[in-house]
């Protein structure tokens, strides 16, 4: 590996390594537009974090969780993070099953405030039947 690929890799890894976990009481607090926002970029420090790459390199929205390359170590690290860091419970395998990380934004969202809009589907208990990932 050269040098500025040296580099370059350890920039990215030392980024990927900061995460910034909301205010719980702000999340509660805030619209929900603005708690996806918050949650969007939490949850993409988490998941670059894990994977060693910069947040705005995660893809929330294209990839299943395991096409990120999530697996059973990296959710286990991820579940044990989030819930410490945003105290709810996370279902491992509805985690690791997720269809994007937007997914699991979504869900975050619905748990740590109220959802706005009468039509949005609230999100029962840990992995219901409608595969959710969160409760509160």
């Amino acid at each position: 590996m050269t040098a500025n690929r040296t580099a370059r890799a350890a920039r990215a890894r030392t980024a990927a390594g900061h995460v910034t976990v909301p205010d719980r009481a702000a999340l509660a607090t805030a619209g929900f537009s603005e708690r996806i926002r918050i949650l969007d970029g939490y949850v993409r420090q988490e998941l670059g974090r894990v994977l060693g790459i910069a947040p705005h390199l995660v893809d929330t929205t294209g990839r299943p969780m395991s096409s990120l390359g999530i697996g059973s170590i990296a959710g286990l690290e991820l579940q044990h993070r989030m819930e410490a860091a945003l105290h709810v419970e996370l279902n491992l395998p509805m985690l690791l099953l997720a269809n994007s990380a937007a997914e699991l934004v979504d869900c975050l969202a619905g748990q740590l405030g109220p959802r706005e809009g009468a039509g949005r589907r609230h999100v029962d208990a840990v992995g219901d039947q409608h595969g959710s990932v969160v409760s509160a």
